[in-house]
């Protein structure tokens, strides 16, 4: 085999320089004692800690057990069940964890330096996020702005869906598109909320257009029979039916109406559309703009009046 005498000096200087380097940090009469984890030593440690992992658990279970069979004679909602468990394995968490740390404190101080620092970064980091959402989680399970089955509305996330879960961390949502959104509790308190179902009544509305010519109470008519005919719509209190608007080339009209079935108001809305779309076709009521029409005749026959002669 083929030694290359330049790069085999370039080695040895190298090892030198190290092995000088190595000298002038740690000196020669100094020994370091090797690196050993006796096991049998901390068998009680280990065996203490499994008890501890085991006994969570076990306290984790029977608490969820009694909540869940306890709710109907307590009173308490799904939701709010929901946070308490979220609360208690928290808790449970960072108990067990401190108990193991204090366990191991008797090792070395080297080996429980690590062991401290990395568990702590671990508890640190991860929980960083989950006690801001934690607390966010008791604000909302406390206020209680929605509960379970709303249709909500997060401002500026423009999120609109019905509440499906309320847990002490997160809260999701099912939107109109049948979409779960799983929203951290800390983002859902920074955000407006627009609570849909907060009242027995919620007002829907559509703007509906009819030329001048038409006459307004016939319009005004028409409209809120569409309203009564629609599914969901309440005869009390009575849809109405306002003068928006008088338009460059129609009048606006907006009909509101009231509904208590909150999570169907975009369904609502669109009904309430396709009626009075058949109302107005049914009595001869045009939909378009005449205005435009008619000026866009004047401006034709206008044109061909003042088209020079073929002749």
């Amino acid at each position: 085999m083929f030694i290359n005498e330049s790069g085999f000096l370039q080695n040895i200087g190298i090892l030198s320089i190290a092995e000088n380097l190595t000298n002038s940090i740690i000196p020669k009469d100094v020994e370091i004692a090797p690196f050993s984890f006796n096991f049998e030593k901390y068998i009680d440690d280990l065996i203490i800690t499994g008890i501890v992992i085991l006994a969570s658990i076990s306290v984790y279970v029977l608490i969820h057990n009694v909540l869940k069979r306890s709710a109907v004679s307590l009173n308490i909602k799904e939701g709010r069940i929901k946070g308490i468990n979220s609360l208690v394995k928290t808790m449970l968490i960072v108990m067990s964890a401190v108990i193991i740390l204090f366990q191991f404190s008797t090792m070395s101080a080297t080996v429980a330096g690590f062991i401290s620092i990395g568990v702590g970064s671990v508890i640190g980091f991860s929980s960083r996020n989950t006690i801001s959402n934690a607390i966010a989680g008791i604000i909302l399970l406390s206020s209680r702005p929605f509960k379970l089955g709303d249709r909500v509305q997060a401002g500026n996330m423009e999120l609109l869906g019905d509440v499906i879960e309320i847990s002490l961390i997160y809260t999701k949502i099912k939107t109109i598109k049948n979409e779960m959104v799983t929203i951290p509790n800390q983002v859902l308190l920074q955000n407006e909320i627009t609570n849909y179902s907060g009242y027995k009544f919620l007002a829907v509305s559509i703007q509906v257009s009819a030329g001048y010519k038409e006459d307004q109470e016939k319009v005004k008519t028409l409209i809120t029979e569409a309203a009564k005919v629609t599914h969901g719509v309440l005869s009390e209190p009575k849809p109405y039916v306002l003068f928006k608007e008088m338009g460059d080339f129609a009048a606006i009209y907006e009909l509101v109406a009231y509904t208590e079935k909150a999570n169907l108001s975009v369904q609502i809305e669109s009904d309430l559309r396709v009626n009075v779309y058949n109302l107005f076709k049914r009595s001869g009521i045009d939909l378009t703009t005449p205005r435009i029409i008619d000026n866009y005749r004047t401006s034709t026959d206008s044109t061909d009046h003042h088209q020079p002669s073929s002749h």
